[in-house]
């Protein structure tokens, strides 16, 4: 009689365990996503993301933070999120990525974004340091292609771009390395922030520069117009990562990815760590360079007498020609 009711007890306790575990295994994952700030880039980041989480049917709960795109809106956000309810924190921007990888220490990170060398190398560090972050990205890394644009040979490259932004600082300081070894001419234009279009002529006009790359930052967005005017007027041709402003201006080349699969392969990857219980230990960062899209400008290559290459004709996804975008 004892015997059967210490077996019923150990039935009981099973059926209890299993319940609880089961509870449990329904629970969602709680999700922070902190959005550097509202643009078509990180807005369709995001949206691949979620577009992903619903096909996967992921069962997470998700608090969404939008962040100004300043440091101090960044930062404040990162504290937040430190100490909300959250096992995940996905982060999308670059800015927001370097400024929060070192607050969110106690969740584990996921990140996306397009980040040069120096960048990846400072999220590298941190993960070192603090073994819980991963992510996706893109590293749109103009010296491939400086010499594949045009048939003729480069000796000189500008860098537009404004100042203490710290992407675009490292990207100046790859840029003059790579120019150093190639026997390139680098002219750096750092933009300080009361700086005029007026200013910015004033620099240029005095440059011979074969091409001008100019950075994706809030300035270079919202004088874009201004910039492509200026260049037209002292015969530089313009080279970026940003399709966008390059399909409505007359950028010569530029490089870019598609960002909503960016996102989609976050959402991978945000997958891969539920599986790994929540831990990005042994996940490697991800670089989606089958999202890469070229786009080059025929009409501008005609007004600067410049001959495309085979090999850029070849690897263009956009071409635009007698002011007609022709997607390959």
């Amino acid at each position: 009689m004892k015997l059967i009711k210490l077996v019923n007890c150990f039935i009981l306790l099973f059926i209890l365990v299993s319940c609880v575990s089961e509870d449990y295994d329904d629970k969602p994952v709680i999700v922070s996503i902190i959005k550097e700030e509202n643009t078509k880039k990180f807005n369709a980041i995001e949206k691949g993301l979620i577009d992903q989480i619903s096909l996967d049917k992921l069962n997470v709960k998700i608090n969404f933070y939008i962040s100004n795109g300043d440091d101090a809106s960044i930062i404040e956000i990162a504290n937040n999120v430190r100490e909300d309810n959250s096992s995940i924190a996905v982060v999308i921007g670059e800015k927001a990525v370097l400024l929060s990888m070192n607050i969110i220490v106690p969740q584990s990170i996921l990140f996306a974004g397009c980040f040069d060398n120096l960048s990846l190398s400072s999220i590298e560090k941190s993960r070192v340091q603090n073994n819980n972050i991963t992510g996706v990205y893109g590293n749109l890394d103009i010296t491939k292609y400086l010499k594949r644009i045009s048939e003729s040979d480069v000796n000189s490259l500008g860098y537009l771009y404004s100042k203490n932004f710290e992407v675009s600082d490292n990207i100046s300081e790859y840029l003059a390395k790579y120019c150093s070894n190639e026997n390139i001419h680098y002219y750096p234009i750092a933009l300080e922030a009361d700086y005029t279009i007026n200013d910015i002529e004033n620099i240029i006009s005095s440059l011979d520069i074969d091409y001008l790359f100019i950075a994706k930052d809030d300035y270079i967005d919202d004088n874009i117009y201004n910039i492509d005017n200026l260049c037209g007027k002292y015969s530089i041709p313009i080279i970026n990562t940003d399709i966008e402003n390059a399909l409505n201006t007359d950028i010569l080349f530029s490089l870019d990815c598609n960002y909503y699969y960016l996102g989609r392969k976050l959402a991978e990857l945000l997958k891969e760590v539920i599986d790994n219980e929540g831990s990005t230990d042994s996940i490697d960062f991800i670089e989606v360079s089958d999202s890469y899209r070229i786009l080059i400008n025929k009409d501008t290559a005609k007004l600067y007498r410049i001959n495309f290459t085979d090999k850029i004709l070849d690897d263009s996804y956009f071409i635009v020609e007698d002011k007609n975008v022709i997607r390959k």
